[in-house]
């Protein structure tokens, strides 16, 4: 295997990189876990505390570790193992596998694909197996793994990913009961807005607005298995995370972070930069920079307050 070397790893890091402890040349050709290393050619990272990360490179058979600073970090600078010290290990880190030893994308449409004679397909896009894209438009460099389902009325952006499994663009469920009670459909006459940089985990499942358009802003990333209701604006640059449920016409802000299990209320506005807790469920709006947690969800203190009367009344305090 080809080893890169590590003033090209230094190079592509820049100004992150404030030192270097231990020997300078020498070369990697594989990144792995700190303590799954079982050789000198392996680049790792570690984002423990300085003493913590001082007894794990140790013990680890890495050659060279990306961390953050810590003076006792000097006491391996005759172990024969190199340290990267910057600000950010895991950022760092990501960035030298992106550049060196990342799966290079896909391109091209495969054959057992069904793509719609009418959708508009850019340069550089990969369409997988199985998959099934609508009259709808793909902008360029966008990955579409195996057996998604991309409906007509789609936009997609450039350099969005989308993993095996999702839905983009089904009808929501709206309805309204009628004068002898039944349910009546909403008509579903808008579509889905996937903008530059997103990604869409496996098997999730992105409705259609009902007049509108459901919207992912660019660079928000949704794992997998969640699901987006009708007519949802997720912000740019938000996280939601597996097993989420986002209700119709729900609002999220840039910079939000919607935790695993999560469920939001439909016509619910979330702030930018917002937290909403493990599990919790959001019945009213979320204001900008707040964290929420529980079930029925409430800013962090007041959750902390409550719990802890409830457990003084309990006697358990």
């Amino acid at each position: 295997m080809k080893q890169t070397k590590l003033k090209d790893i230094i190079a592509v890091l820049g100004n992150q990189v404030e030192r270097v402890i231990g020997p300078t040349e020498r070369g990697v050709d594989h990144p792995a876990p700190i303590a799954e290393a079982d050789n000198s050619l392996a680049i790792t990272f570690c984002n423990k505390p300085g003493p913590i990360a001082f007894q794990l490179i140790r013990s680890s058979e890495a050659g060279v570790f990306v961390c953050g600073d810590d003076p006792s970090l000097n006491g391996l600078s005759d172990s024969g193992k190199t340290i990267l010290v910057v600000p950010n290990p895991r950022l760092s880190f990501i960035r030298i596998v992106q550049a060196f030893f990342a799966e290079k994308r896909l391109h091209g449409i495969d054959r057992r694909a069904f793509v719609h004679p009418n959708a508009k397909i850019h340069r550089g896009v990969y369409v997988g197996p199985f998959t099934h894209v609508g009259d709808c438009e793909i902008g360029e460099g966008t990955t579409v793994f195996d057996h998604v389902y991309i409906h007509s009325g789609t936009r997609i952006g450039r350099n969005v990913l989308i993993e095996p499994g999702a839905v983009i663009g089904a009808e929501g469920f709206g309805f309204e009961r009628n004068e002898k009670g039944q349910l009546e459909k909403f008509p579903h006459l808008g579509g889905v807005v996937i903008e530059d940089n997103a990604e869409i985990g496996a098997n999730t499942c992105i409705d259609r607005g009902t007049l509108g358009n459901t919207i992912i802003r660019e660079g928000a990333k949704i794992d997998n298995l969640v699901h987006v209701a009708h007519n949802v604006v997720i912000g740019r640059h938000s996280l939601v995370i597996a097993h989420a449920m986002i209700g119709g016409s729900t609002r999220i802000g840039d910079y939000a972070w919607v935790a695993p299990c999560a469920c939001v209320r439909d016509v619910i506005s979330i702030g930018d930069k917002a937290t909403i807790g493990l599990g919790a469920v959001v019945l009213k709006d979320v204001a900008e920079g707040t964290t929420v947690v529980g079930v029925p969800a409430r800013p962090i203190g007041e959750y902390k307050r409550l719990l802890k009367a409830s457990e003084q009344a309990a006697g358990l305090r």
